[in-house]
């Protein structure tokens, strides 16, 4: 979907709601790493808890643009991890809604 095809009301709509978003994984992965860290038997462990944290580094950064081409998959993905909820995305075009809520089923 290109900018063409989105408001600028959709725009800003959208915009927030993906920063919302990776604000939510960012506080997910937070905790998460803090109940790792809370155990960490050997070396191994942390390790592997470096190794993890280099993975979410990457997909965080990978998603943190805003890009209306891949907007409705990255809602998507949000709402099936539960980093966004569709009522974010009121005001967009009821069929990019249908769109997103489609496409998290999956």
């Amino acid at each position: 979907m290109n900018n063409a095809e989105w408001t600028s009301t959709e725009i800003e709509i959208a915009k927030q709601a993906f920063a919302a978003g990776n604000k939510n994984a960012e506080l997910q992965l937070i905790s998460r790493v803090q109940d790792k860290a809370s155990d960490l038997p050997d070396i191994e462990s942390l390790y592997a808890l470096h190794d993890y944290l280099s993975i979410e580094r990457h997909e965080l950064e990978g998603r943190s643009l805003f890009d209306p081409e891949t907007a409705l998959f990255a809602f998507a993905e949000m709402v099936k991890r539960g980093l966004v909820s569709l009522s974010q995305l009121e005001g967009l075009d009821a069929k990019k809604i249908a769109k997103v809520k489609a496409m998290s089923m999956f």
